[in-house]
């Protein structure tokens, strides 16, 4: 029954059925065996999310629709532009720089490049840039913002977990700065190779009136990212705490701005928690699929197959990680996270790797299943927004894919880089 539960699984995805739905309908068939469990339905259902720290999610997401409407992405662009928006290819450091702004405001990856991407790929294709690289920038970048606090990705891992949401946020801060700079990396090469292509173009030059007042319009949306790193860091207010705070200073800013008007605060309150309604139920759908696989013992079986084909940590920590990239091709990070954190995390742990370090760079290796066909929700948006087809942004991404994956190499064999801030702020 468990191999029929995986068979209609895949198979659903393979057709294009909606996650929720795929893995509600597999667990429900491998329930119908033994008729007296289908009571753990509705009980995981509402069970798995009555945690108080749940709040954060839809809060978060409030934050970053607000945000959104509130004229915040021109601000962050322009203050982006000050700092790198000169040299030459300006506009694709600029892409990468926002992404690490916009990450420590709201913390989505769909939401960064549909941001992010609806005002920087047309102005980088207007200024001369090649359409599929501007596409591709946008979508590798918006990794970052799901690794910078606060990300909603590492909450819902966190509380499958057990981990603290703190110091997740906190660990994922320099690996978040590490991936863009490892991208701004590779667009300096890009450049290099490009410079009598006519396609990477000269900087814009900013005068000094200009970057003033940009900078008296966007340094302070800096302010939110901090308070709530050092309010989590110094133990002042928890994760939901800091979501609340996300939400209120989202608010006073963008009616204080006049960027928002009161009227517009239904739609926003509607559409945010229509997005936060569907994660939910993609949340409870998946903890009655990994309930099910905890109680086959299908982490004891996996630690068992994982052993057999060596004790080597180092060899362990490559096969897994590939094998979440394959899954993450196919399969969205939301459920990943509910269903393989609890499995891997406790057998990595057993290998004496630290929980949060864990924690870290699978969120890092899920999320990049949103820049990779067939299911890269961001390889989406991006294709809409530049009207460039799928398969020409996934060519221009290959490189990318490539600098991505040794970046999380980096980040799974160096656990410094993750506990650094934890250990400094936080134990």
């Amino acid at each position: 029954m468990i191999v029929l539960m995986f068979f209609v699984f895949v198979l659903m995805l393979i057709l294009g059925v909606p996650i929720i739905f795929s893995l509600g309908i597999a667990a429900f068939i491998y329930l119908l065996e033994q008729p007296h469990l289908l009571i753990i339905v509705p009980q995981r259902l509402v069970t798995s999310l009555e945690s108080f720290v749940f709040v954060a999610i839809p809060l978060f997401m409030l934050a970053g629709e607000i945000m959104n409407r509130g004229g915040i992405t021109h601000r962050l662009v322009n203050l982006s532009k000050v700092f790198v928006g000169r040299v030459r290819g300006g506009l694709a450091y600029v892409n990468i720089l926002v992404s690490i702004f916009f990450g420590g405001i709201q913390g989505l990856a769909t939401a960064d490049t549909a941001a992010i991407g609806s005002v920087l790929i047309p102005a980088m294709t207007r200024s001369g840039f090649n359409a599929a690289f501007s596409a591709a920038i946008t979508v590798a970048s918006s990794t970052i913002g799901a690794m910078v606090p606060p990300s909603v990705l590492m909450i819902i891992f966190a509380m499958a977990t057990g981990i603290s949401i703190g110091e997740m946020f906190l660990a994922g801060l320099i690996p978040g700065v590490l991936i863009g700079l490892a991208q701004m990396v590779y667009v300096y090469a890009y450049g290099r190779n490009r410079a009598d292509k006519g396609d990477f173009p000269q900087g814009e030059r900013i005068g000094r009136e200009t970057a003033l007042r940009y900078c008296r319009e966007g340094l302070p949306l800096l302010a939110l990212p901090l308070i709530i790193i050092f309010g989590i860091g110094f133990g002042v207010f928890t994760a939901t705490e800091s979501a609340v705070m996300a939400v209120l200073y989202a608010l006073v800013f963008s009616l204080a701005t006049r960027e928002l008007r009161w009227r517009e605060l239904p739609g926003i309150f509607f559409k945010s928690g229509k997005l936060a309604g569907s994660v939910m139920l993609i949340l409870g759908t998946a903890s009655v699929f990994g309930w099910i696989l905890t109680v086959e013992r299908i982490p004891y079986h996996l630690a068992e197959l994982l052993g057999s084909i060596s004790s080597e940590p180092i060899v362990i920590l490559l096969i897994l990680n590939v094998v979440l990239l394959v899954i993450g091709t196919f399969m969205d990070p939301t459920p990943s996270a509910v269903i393989l954190g609890p499995i891997f995390v406790p057998l990595l742990s057993d290998m004496g790797m630290d929980p949060v370090h864990v924690g870290v760079f699978m969120c890092f290796n899920l999320i990049l299943g949103h820049t990779t066909p067939p299911v890269g929700t961001c390889l989406y948006i991006a294709s809409g927004i530049s009207r460039v087809g799928i398969e020409a942004i996934s060519l221009a991404m290959l490189p990318l894919v490539a600098l991505n994956f040794i970046t999380l190499m980096l980040i799974t064999y160096v656990p410094e880089i993750s506990l650094f801030l934890p250990e400094l702020l936080w134990r």
